[in-house]
C-alpha cells in the first residue's frame, strides 16, 4: 500500500521506474538519492531571502505565522544535522526557537509594538507557540471587535 502510495505520487514518467521494487523502503531511497539536493544553494537563498522579507501586513496573526511556519519548514529541510551530542542538539533547538520568535516579532504590524514590547521583556522568554499565542490574544479580540462595531454601522445604515 505504501508502495502504491510513493509511486502513485510521483509524475507518471518518473514513478513507472520504481514499479518493480520490492519494499517501499527501496523506492524511498532511490527517490531521496536523485530529487533531494539538500546542496540546492539558490533555493535555500530563496526561502530565506522570503522568511527575511514576509511581514504581517494586512493579514491576521495566525495567517502571518504559518506564513512564517510554512517558510521554517522548508528552511529547515536544507540542513541534515546528525548530532553526536543531545545537550548539543538540545542547545542549537533552543536557540532557533529564540531566532523564529525575533522573526516572527520583528514582522509583525506597527500597531502591535506595545505587545512585542511586553513579550520582549518576558522572563522566562516565552517560547515559539506561546509568543504566536499571546500575540493572537491581545490582537484577535481588537479586531473581532472592530468587525462587530463595523457590522452594527453597516445595519444601521440599510
Amino acid at each position: 500500500m505504501v508502495m502504491a502510495w510513493l509511486i502513485n505520487s510521483m509524475e507518471p514518467k518518473i514513478g513507472r521506474t520504481y514499479l518493480f521494487y520490492k519494499i517501499a523502503k527501496e523506492i524511498w531511497d532511490m527517490a531521496h538519492e536523485m530529487y533531494l539536493d539538500l546542496e540546492n544553494s539558490a533555493q535555500c537563498f530563496e526561502v530565506r531571502s522570503a522568511l527575511r522579507s514576509t511581514k504581517q501586513g494586512n493579514l491576521s496573526v495566525t495567517e502571518y505565522f504559518n506564513t512564517l511556519t510554512k517558510l521554517w519548514q522548508e528552511m529547515d529541510m536544507f540542513y541534515e544535522t546528525n548530532w553526536h551530542c543531545p545537550k548539543d542538539s538540545l542547545k542549537y533547538k533552543q536557540m532557533l526557537e529564540k531566532e523564529r520568535v525575533f522573526d516572527f516579532l520583528h514582522g509583525l504590524s506597527k500597531e502591535l509594538d506595545e505587545v512585542r514590547g511586553r513579550l520582549l521583556e518576558t522572563k522566562p522568554f516565552p517560547n515559539l507557540s506561546q509568543s504566536s499565542a499571546l500575540v493572537s490574544k491581545k490582537h484577535e479580540p481588537a479586531n473581532s471587535s472592530n468587525q462587530r462595531g463595523n457590522r452594527k454601522n453597516d445595519k444601521s445604515m440599510v
